[in-house]
């Protein structure tokens, strides 16, 4: 475990899904973690498991699903280097004239035996998750499940983690 957290709870999982307000439209929802502040407590993440909808299959058209988890609110999907995501996952429909290509790709642990300590370290009572489709013939509807613990941070840490977070 990570110095200066001590482990409160078993292992759980939190579960949320997403579904696009309207056809290839940024859509965000809150994940609200079960987390005491006066205590100091933190949310381990030991594993995420994305699940973002297959892109339509549409002839001479390349058709995207991204999905994303952040610890704050982003108004679209971010990028990989910034420091407000935890893990993301992209998939890609190549339409050809009559013949299709799938590509996906997902960056953030998906494995819940890593061999790792933790994945990442959430401070604040919330998590978003967020879907964006491209070129798909309807609205997407995408989920996660995401394994960890609470612990209790030590008050640098804890202070660390939260000034760090809300100044991602």
């Amino acid at each position: 475990m990570a110095s200066g957290l001590k482990r409160t709870s078993a292992d759980f999982f939190v579960s949320a899904k997403v579904i696009e307000s309207g056809t290839d439209t940024f859509t965000e929802t809150t994940i609200t973690l079960p987390l005491n502040a006066l205590d100091r407590e933190v949310f381990v993440i030991t594993g995420i498991i994305f699940d973002p909808a297959t892109p339509s299959s549409i002839p001479n058209t390349q058709c995207d699903s991204n999905l994303q988890l952040t610890r704050q609110s982003a108004t679209n999907i971010i990028r990989l280097s910034d420091f407000n995501l935890i893990g993301k996952s992209a998939e890609t429909m190549l339409g050809g004239a009559a013949e299709f290509t799938f590509f996906s790709k997902t960056y953030g642990n998906q494995q819940i035996e890593s061999g790792q300590d933790y994945v990442d370290v959430v401070a604040t009572p919330n998590m978003f998750m967020a879907v964006l489709g491209n070129n798909n013939t309807g609205p997407l509807t995408s989920d996660i499940r995401v394994y960890g613990y609470r612990a209790q941070a030590d008050v640098s840490v804890y202070s660390a983690l939260i000034a760090s977070e809300l100044n991602a």
